[in-house]
């Protein structure tokens, strides 16, 4: 395939995601398109700095990026239920969260929001990707920023969507398990935090067991299951569907940052 048709074939990737949240890229209540509220600005702008002094300019501005398009995602997310009060804050060192006035009715509509803010990044990555052949031949220079975003965006990515608390795979396991078996979140939670806590001790990383800590302490308290709104329960088919539609979206972001995984897990 040649990287021309590579490319449009990204661009359609992007104009998908354009449709999918189409509706949510403006809010009604503000001129604003990220979200970002004045308050969070000097938080954000801290984020940014101590991003690029702790990993250098291409991975720390990749790291930013990633998280403002990721938290993007679950903001035009909520405006598409019809929460316009939705924006979103960098937060240095922890990434960035997502917030509105009122938690999602049903579980289709906490499914939408948890998958979303992943899910969002995915056509960057593919454009990004899709770029580099022709970058080695018209600008070289761009190969290494596009290569290191492509691959945080993907690495990061598919580590929020792994199945523990409080990233959006834990949220996506508690929302569709539910529908299926009450139970199933909790051997989950505890199956994946037992694993994630085994990689962060052989490998020494603190990042990790702060992540693990924290599933543990969701575990005990709810036994893997978000009390936190009242969802109308979604029919087995559709927690069928949404289970497939995490699965395909963490496994093209762990085809998508596998260096970059390889190199910090």
């Amino acid at each position: 395939m040649s990287p021309t048709v590579t490319v449009l074939l990204a661009l359609a990737c992007c104009y998908g995601t354009y449709l999918i949240l189409r509706g949510g890229w403006t809010s009604r209540l503000r001129t604003t398109i990220l979200g970002l509220d004045p308050k969070g600005l000097g938080i954000s702008a801290l984020a940014v700095i101590a991003a690029w002094f702790l990993f250098g300019p291409v991975f720390g501005m990749s790291l930013i990026i990633t998280v403002v398009i990721h938290e993007f995602g679950h903001v035009a997310a909520y405006r598409v239920i019809g929460h316009h009060d939705a924006n979103f804050r960098l937060v240095p060192l922890l990434g960035g969260y997502a917030i509105s006035s009122r938690a999602p009715s049903t579980q289709e509509e906490q499914v939408f929001v948890s998958l979303m803010g992943p899910a969002i990044c995915l056509a960057p990555m593919v454009l990004a990707y899709a770029l580099i052949p022709l970058a080695v031949i018209n600008a070289p220079d761009l190969v290494y920023p596009l290569a290191v975003f492509a691959s945080v965006n993907g690495a990061l990515n598919f580590l929020n969507l792994v199945p523990i608390w409080p990233l959006d795979g834990g949220r996506l396991t508690s929302t569709i398990f539910t529908a299926i078996n009450d139970k199933l979140p909790f051997y989950i939670f505890g199956a994946f935090t037992a694993i994630i806590g085994l990689v962060a001790v052989l490998n020494q990383r603190i990042f990790l067991l702060f992540i693990v800590l924290m599933g543990v302490q969701h575990i005990i308290q709810t036994r893997g299951i978000d009390g936190t709104a009242p969802y109308a329960r979604m029919s087995r088919p559709r927690a069928y569907l949404s289970l497939a539609a995490w699965v395909f979206t963490a496994a093209a972001f762990f085809l998508g940052g596998l260096n970059t995984l390889i190199r910090f897990i």
